[in-house]
């Protein structure tokens, strides 16, 4: 995530939406916390707070974490 362009709080706010979707305990929680995840980065494309190419890398970020997250859930 660190060639995304974020500022501080927003990346602080990614960095917590991150850190859930790894610690999920469950498929469910994984899949809700990225949800979670992929709704902030709309809100902040919506907003035009992010450029595309960092919307785009941030979004890539979140579904990377969620694949590896739930790969580890299934028995």
């Amino acid at each position: 995530m660190e060639d995304v362009v974020l500022g501080p709080k927003t990346r602080c706010e990614a960095d917590r939406l991150l850190a859930q979707i790894r610690r999920a305990d469950t498929m469910i929680a994984a899949v809700k916390a990225g949800a979670r995840a992929e709704g902030f980065v709309l809100g902040l494309e919506t907003a035009g707070a992010l450029r595309a190419g960092d919307a785009e890398n941030l979004y890539l970020v979140f579904e990377s974490a969620i694949e590896k997250r739930l790969k580890i859930l299934v028995p």
